[in-house]
């Protein structure tokens, strides 16, 4: 049997459905938005973190955009670094650790890193092994502040399809150095738990919108309460 709902609940569960709706609106482009790869480095924390530039195991990659590679590909990926809490001089490098076999798979494969537009920042063109071989400086910091790190794969039409994927061994190891402290990367186990469960990654949208969720269910079982004692 059916029971008829009030109208003042009927219409608190509208309100609850319209913001769930609004804010399940706005979640997609806003995570979009905080996936954007990052590096940054807090002063005041003495913390390094990577967002947006991991893979499946919570590791660093820097090389996201270049999977699934065939042969002709230009491909072109930004990562931002920037530094907050900066009080004397923070620098920014990265390495990429390449074993031989993987090395030799990249060799004919082209490279270019740039910081900033590319002009004023250094310009390194190599094999996505070379480039980074050595513990590269990527950015320097005096004051708060953010550049970015433009990176193009060039791959030739020579090549076969083992390349498609022979980047994803390679291990990054990103590191700051803040007034002669070095401060290595936050790994993947640091990473806090939030409400229900979740990863605190400073993207509280899916927190958010769940608890919306949780309200209009509760709502809708209120109004149906209401509308069973009515009718008693």
């Amino acid at each position: 049997m059916a029971f008829p709902i009030r109208k003042d609940a009927m219409r608190a569960v509208r309100c609850v459905v319209a913001v769930v709706a609004c804010v399940a609106a706005l979640a997609a482009p806003a995570r979009a938005f905080a996936d954007t790869p990052a590096i940054a480095y807090d002063g005041n924390a003495r913390q390094l973190t990577v967002s947006g530039a991991t893979d499946s195991s919570g590791e660093p990659d820097l090389f996201l955009a270049f999977k699934d590679l065939m042969p002709g590909d230009v491909r072109d990926q930004q990562i931002e670094i920037r530094a907050t809490g900066v009080k004397s001089q923070v620098r920014v490098f990265v390495r990429a650790v390449v074993d031989h076999e993987t090395a030799r798979l990249l060799s004919p494969i082209t490279l270019t890193a740039s910081a900033g537009d590319g002009s004023a920042g250094w310009l390194q063109t190599g094999t996505p092994g070379s480039v980074f071989a050595c513990p590269t400086q990527i950015a320097t910091f005096t004051s708060d502040g953010s550049t970015v790190l433009n990176l193009q794969l060039n791959v030739p039409t020579s090549v076969g399809n083992e390349v498609a994927d022979a980047n994803k061994t390679i291990r990054w190891e990103i590191t700051a150095e803040d007034d002669g402290e070095k401060i290595p990367m936050q790994s993947a186990d640091s990473k806090k738990l939030g409400l229900l469960g979740l990863v605190a990654t400073g993207d509280n949208t899916l927190t958010l919108l769940l608890v919306l969720l949780t309200l209009a269910i509760i709502a809708f079982i209120a109004a149906l309460l209401l509308s069973r004692r009515d009718k008693r």
